[in-house]
């Protein structure tokens, strides 16, 4: 009985997370912008999942390799190293606010730069994107 229920505690829990998911990349309202901005809908779905902390989520968004950088880690990462990268950055810096302060779309991409605030730290977060077979895939992120 007892594992039943756990069983549907944990689906309970991953329909929440899920819907949290679809409601954030789904809302560009999340996101703080320093100026006007008009947001592709990946490059909004990526600053959401950056404002909440979903590593998960996030490296959805990644290429199959992607160049990472933060306080700790620089290097060349598969989508699931960074993805594991990330959710150990996001439980250690629980994000409070992202805000965008600069986008610059180019021929096949977009490069984003913005302050995400973590309690009492600040960090500068930015990536580039690139098309491949007509999606946007993150191919470079940087936490500094």
């Amino acid at each position: 009985m007892s594992i039943k229920m756990n069983r549907r505690f944990v689906s309970a829990r991953k329909a929440i997370a899920a819907a949290l998911v679809v409601a954030a990349t789904s809302l560009c309202g999340t996101t703080t912008y320093a100026q006007e901005i008009v947001v592709d809908s990946v490059v909004c779905g990526i600053t959401n999942m950056i404002a909440v902390g979903n590593a998960d989520s996030l490296a959805t968004f990644f290429n199959q390799r992607v160049e990472l950088s933060l306080p700790d880690y620089s290097l060349v990462s598969s989508r699931n190293q960074a993805r594991m990268i990330l959710r150990q950055f996001f439980a250690q810096n629980n994000p409070t606010q992202f805000t965008v302060l600069a986008q610059n779309e180019g021929q096949d991409g977009f490069f984003v730069s913005g302050t995400l605030n973590s309690g009492e730290q600040r960090f500068r977060v930015s990536f580039l994107t690139r098309q491949q077979s007509n999606q946007q895939f993150v191919y470079q992120f940087t936490i500094e």
